[in-house]
């Protein structure tokens, strides 16, 4: 006879499996409302490239952190499973978001089982914004599972210690610090800055010293140094190189201010609340101030946790809060933000949001059923309208399909205008800067790629097809595709640093 609790927990298994597939689904048809672009396409050309027998991406320069565990590889498990295909362009970003929602779901029913989980609706519901931070391209979104993984294990060993599940811990946070530094800011610093909270409030109310969270900070600090050693060693064995950022500074008081302007308009944007330059009515801006309303409750909310004298924080609370202000805090103070795009960086303080409220947040049977019909209205008013027939997005490549057409194999072009036209037939176009000389781009591309050469050049103004024949000489063939400068020349050309 099967235990009770086994059944319950296979059955549990189920409506989450179900609920995995059916999220991923349906953010799939949100992410193919999106064309391709050469920085998510990058992420599919390191992935057929460990595929081909690269492990560690010997020669390639990445981007600015690896994201090699949280982003490439879940490229190449699914690759790797179900074969090569082109749909895994949308696929495994909405696979990553679904897998963000339903473990911060998961989360909230574990720190609050009657909690208002209703709240996870502002992630949940991506509005058209929110599928181009999230979804295409979906930098950092790996992380964030990863962060609330682990969160997931530090909760349950408040339950039941398990020196097994620490060990789980401390090398799922050293993969996730290695491949992805914002997890420093989402989980490392509010948690140590969470502990030393938390052990003060315990001084003060207990005059003893707290030693619940000592096993956390310690295995917290262990991975810190295992995830720089494990970049070392693979900087030291043929692995990838990172370029990494430029020297980073704080930001002057005219930058703060653009920052913060930023700041408003990504969140605004995000939140579907951009109500700025339309009509003050229910048919031109009604829509936008609801969803404004909706962010003020939040945030409101918030604001009357931090205050409230009859709630004691425990360390998820205080983490939260900090990992909040923390983000928002280095968001505004660097000089990071360029658009508002750059917004993509303050995913997780909504998922921190939302959790907290939905911690707190205890409501009648009437209250949760209005909670449940706003947040109803608001996803039904967030989202974009999916694209059913998704498999048929993006099949017009018309420079790809030319470069096949010809017989083009190698060759290069502008950044923007490189990896993405690599498919979906094979072409190997190298990103190349157009300055005072033509040099090699070396981020999210291979070194060898600039002495193998090429035979075409890819430019997206006259300017650049000037100065290509310029420097080798008059192509063979110049041809306008798509918006671009095709030329093509009967010899290989090289691109020397």
């Amino acid at each position: 006879m099967v235990p009770a609790p086994f059944k319950q927990s296979r059955k549990a298994s189920v409506w989450y499996l179900l609920a995995f597939v059916v999220l991923s689904g349906f953010y799939t048809l949100l992410a193919a409302t999106l064309p391709f672009n050469s920085d998510s396409v990058s992420a599919l050309l390191e992935a057929r490239d460990i595929l081909h027998g690269n492990i560690l991406l010997h020669g390639w320069d990445l981007s600015t952190e690896p994201y090699y565990v949280t982003e490439i590889l879940p490229y190449s498990v699914v690759a790797g499973v179900a074969g090569w295909h082109l749909s895994f362009y949308y696929l495994v970003p909405a696979a990553l978001l679904a897998g963000m929602v339903l473990l911060a779901f998961r989360l909230c029913r574990e720190l609050a089982p009657q909690g208002a989980w209703c709240f996870l609706v502002l992630v949940a519901a991506p509005t058209a914004f929110g599928v181009q931070v999230m979804l295409i391209p979906c930098i950092h979104m790996g992380a964030y599972v990863g962060v609330l993984l682990c969160w997931l294990l530090v909760l349950a060993q408040k339950k039941q210690e398990r020196p097994a599940l620490w060990g789980v811990f401390v090398a799922l946070l050293c993969l996730l610090l290695f491949s992805d530094d914002i997890v420093k800011y989402c989980f490392v610093f509010p948690v140590l800055g969470a502990a030393v909270l938390q052990g003060v409030q315990t001084w003060r109310l207990q005059k003893s010293r707290p030693a619940e969270n000592w096993r956390l900070v310690a295995c917290v600090l262990v991975a810190l140094p295992l995830a720089s050693g494990l970049k070392s060693v693979l900087a030291h064995n043929g692995g990838f190189h990172v370029p990494g950022l430029w020297t980073m500074s704080f930001a002057g008081q005219e930058r703060i201010g653009y920052n913060f302007s930023v700041l408003v308009s990504g969140v605004l944007h995000f939140f579907g609340a951009y109500f700025f330059g339309k009509d003050f009515s229910l048919h031109g801006s009604g829509n936008e101030l609801f969803h404004l309303a909706v962010l003020g409750a939040a945030l409101a909310g918030v604001v009357r946790l931090v205050r409230s004298r009859s709630i004691r924080f425990d360390l998820f609370d205080y983490a939260a809060l900090l990992c909040m202000g923390i983000m928002v805090g280095a968001f505004m103070l660097s000089q990071l933000p360029i658009d508002d795009a750059s917004t993509r960086y303050l995913v997780f303080p909504y998922v921190m949001m939302a959790l907290l409220l939905a911690r707190h947040t205890v409501l009648p049977a009437v209250g949760r059923a209005m909670c449940l019909a706003c947040a109803a209205v608001y996803a039904v008013l967030s989202m974009p309208a999916p694209v059913l027939h998704f498999w048929q997005t993006n099949r017009n490549f018309p420079i790809n399909m030319e470069l096949a057409r010809r017989g083009l194999t190698q060759g290069f072009a502008p950044y923007w205008s490189a990896a993405v036209n690599s498919l979906p037939n094979p072409v190997r176009i190298a990103p190349v800067t157009f300055g005072a000389e033509i040099k090699p781009f070396h981020f999210l591309s291979r070194r060898d790629w600039y002495t193998q050469g090429g035979t075409f050049f890819l430019c997206e103004t006259p300017a650049q097809a000037a100065q290509a024949q310029a420097r080798f000489g008059p192509a063979s063939t110049v041809e306008t595709v798509d918006g671009h400068l095709l030329l093509v020349w009967n010899r290989s050309l090289t691109v020397p640093d």
